[in-house]
């Protein structure tokens, strides 16, 4: 088979379900057209083959054959016919099979996609069923979060319908990337099957897009046409719970496909092993290059196999999973993984290196329990396991020679403090590397920081298909994207598109989004980026950014530094970082989707998880940026730094008095996107004066999230309930007791302030609330002490934690204040109550309430 026919089986397979967006507007089909419905077996076979004929006539492929590739792909006789239909039965084989009913494969218009992350049940705990708006993809909050009484309407497709269909005219003639995003687009929200006693989970573009990855391994598969026809029988078989044969069970079982994963490593000291010297403004710039390396070398492994980018499964939170065909992955991948490492070595001397590494795929691996398989799942899991093993082997697949002259032989580096970079502690050489205001800053510092300005407000990100070549020396962050075969380019509003650079075959053109439509295929964009007759692609981007900025005095705008966070603090003027990740995602993944999980589902709800960490996260950080967002007003001051939001975690540097306010936004929302608590977010925040070392912050933060926060168990409404909380002033906190302390935190700094007129209540009263809670806590580990000693059995330690000392410590001194702040004695009595009430009482956290109060109300 030749890479035209590979390609056009592709885009048949990419194409194949189309018809169903059509069908449901339930405008007839049109009476030229009639004729092609009784080649087809249901009815929304004619309305693809119908999209075919109008929309893609211009597309530079044999019309004819695709055409009958998405009209046959449910009665397949042809050997391409039937790779089209056998990827269809292994993306979705549930309902492949199950389309019999031609009343129930009829697309009914007023369902709409239930949210995948609805479905996930863990520990016996799930979510109300709660659905996504028949809309096209945008970042508007009524877009993003899902609703629990959502219908759809043959208006609503046919308004889709009509947006997607002017859309598609502008897609370049055989350009599947740009296809490809105008499908997710317009097909992200519309549910692949409707039939009754279905659930609509699975989203049209998922279930096209790995419908064409898994015929673009298929199609290298080697597969005899008598072997298509016996696999495809077989899984007939297994659905239906009939006895196979041994041929069959050999052609089920033969690895097809291959689910590799790379995982990017050193992350965490390459973004926070640094000074607060001039830190702030390269920190964007090294996580944005985190995220475009790991993009780039997924697309370059992809180019390595001649494959499109429906193979990338997903990228996101520094890792990638692709769908390779499994023959020449197990021929080629240690030499690619090899080229990868000697890339990195030359470009990071082990800083950043990846971790990639595959697992065979066979057709049973794609089923689920429920159709005779093993479900995709278990692949995804296994695949994580080897990365992690690998990672425990990191530089192996380097040669001897190599080892010896990188890992083992000492280097001579800067041996002063003058010949140290103050940022991050690397060798800094006179001539070679900058001095700024003051600062030694070596190359590659210097050239973030100067990413970080590039990305203020960029609209277009612009990757040139280049020749590869040698990491470059002096270090240059595009060069090191170069070596993969990419040369990037930041555009800004009014700035002159890029020149093509030497030997560039091709241009993909992100358009940035931080907020509102995804417009990115408008004439405008169209007609500015072109060069000369080379392909160009066009797609949007989101730009999890929100850097906060400040005015210089001669009125410029530039970013501000950790100080000026600091100092944009209520109270003492102290730094704060906000960590926060999806609880037990390893779960959520391996076990959330049970029997149902599908490679659709599973790449639904990576995505998912993606668009609520990279499209809502940081609209949520921008609130907290007046300056930023166009504010003059010299009061207003920016006060958080999104270091990086995507995957499934976020990293957040600012002013420590918005970081609860900010965590608790997102766990809320976190919570509404998610549909229940059977998905959960735990988060830490560490705060320290300004000066403190932001690499010792982040790794307090860690240890507040992954120590403390994660590690939290506690009884919530009668049963034992471990992480989905937020660790803050050393203190984990079930967010249930945390939001109560935040309005208690509210009430008390109000009595603090005198609000509404009354008299202000000293700080005294918070020193006596301070005193109040040690002498519990010393108390709290007598106890504990004489129950581990045998002293005392449990229920009398927990009965002299109760009602010991500080029980009337609390008592006379809160009536005290009560008697002389009269404006304040009811809301003191409640205090009163709510520090002793039994069980759950405040006073095991009262210094957090005291300390947190305490800060906010106290100057410099």
């Amino acid at each position: 088979m030749n890479k035209q026919d590979e390609g056009l089986i592709t885009l048949g397979a990419l194409l194949h379900d189309i018809g169903k967006a059509r069908e449901r507007t339930f405008q007839p089909l049109p009476d030229w057209a009639r004729g092609e419905a009784f080649q087809a077996k249901y009815s929304h076979e004619p309305f693809s083959a119908l999209f075919v004929d109008e929309w893609m006539s211009h597309w530079p492929t044999d019309q004819h054959t695709l055409r009958r590739l998405v009209l046959k792909h449910h009665d397949p006789s042809l050997y391409d016919e039937l790779l089209v239909s056998l990827a269809d039965r292994l993306s979705a084989n549930e309902r492949a099979e199950a389309e019999g009913n031609e009343e129930g494969a009829r697309g009914r218009a007023e369902s709409v996609l239930r949210s995948v992350l609805s479905r996930v049940r863990l520990e016996g705990r799930g979510a109300d069923e709660i659905y996504h708006k028949l809309l096209a993809l945008s970042l508007n909050r009524q877009v993003l979060m899902p609703g629990r009484d959502e219908s759809g309407s043959a208006e609503a497709y046919q308004t889709l319908w009509q947006a997607f269909t002017n859309e598609v005219t502008r897609v370049p003639p055989g350009d599947i990337p740009t296809l490809l995003a105008v499908l997710r687009k317009y097909t992200w929200a519309i549910p692949s099957d409707t039939r009754y006693k279905t659930i609509p989970d699975i989203s049209l573009y998922h279930h096209l897009k790995t419908t064409a990855a898994i015929a673009a391994c298929l199609v290298r598969a080697r597969l005899e046409e008598r072997e298509v026809q016996t696999l495809y029988g077989a899984l007939s078989h297994r659905y239906f719970k009939q006895p196979s044969t041994p041929t069959e069970d050999e052609l089920v079982n033969r690895p097809l496909c291959a689910l590799a994963k790379g995982d990017i490593s050193g992350t965490q000291d390459f973004l926070y092993l640094l000074t607060s010297s001039g830190a702030a403004r390269g920190l964007r710039g090294r996580s944005f290059y985190l995220q475009l390396l790991t993009e780039v070398i997924a697309a370059w492994i992809l180019r390595q196999f001649a494959l499109p980018m429906t193979n990338l499964l997903f990228a996101g939170g520094g890792h990638f999973y692709l769908l390779l065909p499994y023959r020449e992955t197990a021929e080629r991948f240690d030499n690619l993984r090899q080229q990868i490492s000697q890339r990195l070595w030359k470009a990071h001397k082990g800083d950043l290196s990846l971790t990639v590494d595959y697992v065979p795929v066979a057709a049973v691996d794609f089923l689920e329990h429920d159709a005779g398989g093993n479900a995709f799942a278990h692949k995804w899991d296994e695949v994580s396991r080897r990365v992690n093993e690998r990672k425990q082997r990191k530089w192996r697949e380097l040669d001897g020679n190599e080892m010896m002259l990188t890992l083992f032989t000492a280097q001579q580096l800067g041996t002063t403090a003058e010949e140290m970079c103050q940022v991050c502690h690397g060798e800094w050489r006179q001539g070679r590397d900058e001095m700024d205001d003051g600062i030694r800053k070596c190359r590659r510092c210097y050239q973030f920081e100067g990413l970080g300005q590039l990305l203020r407000e960029p609209t277009y990100l612009v990757l040139f298909t280049v020749p590869e070549r040698e990491p470059p020396d002096p270090w240059d962050w595009r060069g090191v994207l170069q070596a993969f075969g990419v040369f990037p380019w930041l555009v800004h509003e009014g700035e002159d598109v890029p020149e093509k650079p030497n030997g560039a075959t091709g241009a993909l053109v992100y358009t940035f989004h931080t907020s509102g439509p995804l417009d990115f295929l408008t004439d405008e964009v169209k007609a500015r980026f072109r060069w000369g007759d080379m392909p160009v692609s066009f797609d949007s981007r989101l730009l999890a950014d929100a850097t906060p900025m400040k005015r210089e005095s001669n009125g410029e705008l530039v970013i501000a530094e950790f100080s000026d966070l600091a100092e944009a603090s209520e109270g003492v003027k102290w730094l704060g970082v906000l960590r926060m990740d999806v609880d037990s995602l390893g779960d959520v993944f391996k076990k959330g989707l049970g029997n149902n999980a599908t490679i659709s589902r599973m790449t639904t709800l990576s995505e998912s998880l993606r668009l609520f960490f990279e499209g809502w996260v940081p609209q949520l950080c921008q609130q907290y940026n007046p300056v930023a967002q166009g504010s003059t007003r010299p009061e207003n001051k920016d006060a958080l730094y999104l270091i990086y939001a995507g995957g499934d975690d976020l990293f957040v540097v600012g002013a420590w008095s918005v970081l609860p306010k900010l965590a608790q936004q997102i766990r809320d929302d976190f919570r509404e996107f998610v549909g229940g608590d059977h998905i959960t977010l735990s988060g830490g925040i560490a705060i320290e004066h300004q000066k403190f070392p932001l690499y010792q912050l982040a790794n307090n933060a860690k240890y507040a999230l992954d120590d403390q926060a994660k590690e939290h168990t506690r009884t919530v409404d009668g049963r034992s309930v471990k992480k989905d909380a937020l660790s803050f002033l050393q203190t984990p906190l079930g967010w249930e007791r945390f939001n109560e302390i935040a309005e208690r935190q509210d009430e008390l700094r109000a009595m603090l302030r005198g609000d509404g007129g009354t008299v202000s209540l000293p700080r005294a009263f918070l020193t006596r609330l301070s005193e109040i809670h040690s002498l519990y806590e010393e108390n709290r580990q007598r106890q504990r002490h004489r129950m581990n000693a045998k002293e005392i059995t449990l229920a009398q330690m927990e009965e002299e934690i109760a009602y010991a000392k500080w029980v009337w410590r609390l008592v006379y001194h809160l009536s005290r204040f009560g008697e002389r702040y009269t404006d304040h004695q009811d809301k003191i009595r409640h205090l009163q109550q709510a520090i002793a009430r039994d069980r759950d009482g405040l006073i095991s956290v009262l210094h957090v309430l005291a300390r947190w109060t305490s800060l906010l109300t106290r100057e410099g």
